[in-house]
């Protein structure tokens, strides 16, 4: 996910929780710190009666650790892996998959 994503996220989140519980957050220092978005998001799913913030602290956790849960997946065993057979008709190790690019978005100024 772009860093602008979770910017945005991280600013919904800090509006929601400025308006329902007069917290102000560091958006920034948000997407910036582990530690301090796992705090952020824990205050806001605490808040008993609060979907509004819930919905945006979820986001916020699958935007900054789905990622890295992904990222930290051990890969699968040589054995459970499928055997893809090359040329040589043998049993080839399997091709690495090419990288996915990410989106291209408009990134502009203002003048």
């Amino acid at each position: 996910m772009l860093d602008s994503d979770k910017l945005a996220i991280a600013a919904h989140l800090h509006v929601a929780m400025r308006r329902k519980l007069g917290r102000v957050t560091d958006v920034e220092w948000m997407v910036r710190s582990e530690e301090y978005a796992r705090e952020i998001i824990r205050l806001a799913l605490a808040e008993p009666d609060q979907p509004d913030l819930h919905h945006w602290a979820r986001r916020m956790d699958e935007a900054l650790f789905a990622v890295q849960a992904q990222r930290r997946a051990p890969a699968p065993p040589a054995a459970q892996r499928p055997i893809q057979s090359g040329p040589t008709g043998g049993g080839a190790a399997p091709a690495a998959e090419p990288p996915v690019p990410e989106p291209k978005r408009y990134i502009g100024r203002l003048r």
